[in-house]
């Protein structure tokens, strides 16, 4: 099972327009507890964000000065970051985690094919999947095993504690034991795993085979230039 943005984004994000005033969008953070806010056009796409760092930007930039006209106050628009760094619902998690440490960035704005918001993924929520308690982190490794290998209890068992999960059971095979390990591995929030699952055929050998390209029991590609 891969988890991806979808799963873990906030829908219900807190948005404001290019015309919002800056004192306003300060406010709207301190009250919200957020460090950061979506600027959204009038049809619902993000035109960019507006972070703590950009408000403090503003302020200098727009120090208090006597004018002898009207004077417009400056908007979120004036002092956003654009064009914002997105994602689309369906990337995964690692994909999503790999974005941000090349962009440097906190968080990532999620949007559908056409720009429009569909809600935001932080750090925070990339980690939520890892920070799951025991019984949910061993029920999707019983799921993965179940859906990837048709295999589940009381033949394959898997016993997690503080993020170790330990597999005992019996199957025909060692190849199917070590996919079973790995796929274990591989479900968010696992920390370590230990193999105790019996096997009745070490097929080691076998599934390192390179005897030739015609050999039906072959289960690794063969080199290059073999025909």
């Amino acid at each position: 099972m891969q988890w991806h943005v979808d799963d873990v984004m906030t829908r219900d994000v807190t948005t404001v327009s290019i015309e919002t005033p800056l004192h306003r969008v300060a406010g709207l953070l301190d009250r919200e507890g957020i460090s950061a806010v979506p600027v959204i056009t009038g049809d619902g796409r993000v035109a960019g964000i507006v972070t703590q760092a950009d408000l403090l930007t503003g302020i200098v930039r727009g120090s208090p000065r006597i004018h002898r006209d009207d004077v417009t106050p400056p908007r979120a628009g004036d002092v956003m970051t654009a064009p914002v760094v997105h994602i689309g619902p369906d990337a995964t998690l690692p994909q999503a985690a790999h974005i941000m440490q090349r962009r440097g960035v906190r968080r990532l704005v999620v949007t559908d094919p056409r720009g429009r918001l569909l809600g935001v993924v932080s750090r925070s929520d990339l980690l939520r999947p890892h920070a799951r308690g025991d019984a949910a982190i061993g029920g999707e490794v019983a799921e993965v095993l179940r859906r990837r290998l048709w295999i589940g209890p009381p033949q394959l068992r898997a016993h997690v504690r503080e993020g170790t999960v330990v597999l005992t059971g019996d199957v025909d095979r060692r190849s199917t034991a070590d996919i079973a390990a790995r796929l274990t591995a591989a479900v968010p929030g696992v920390t370590a795993v230990a193999d105790r699952i019996r096997f009745g055929y070490d097929d080691g050998d076998l599934v390192r085979s390179r005897v030739s390209s015609t050999h039906p029991f072959s289960a690794e590609p063969f080199p290059p230039g073999r025909s």
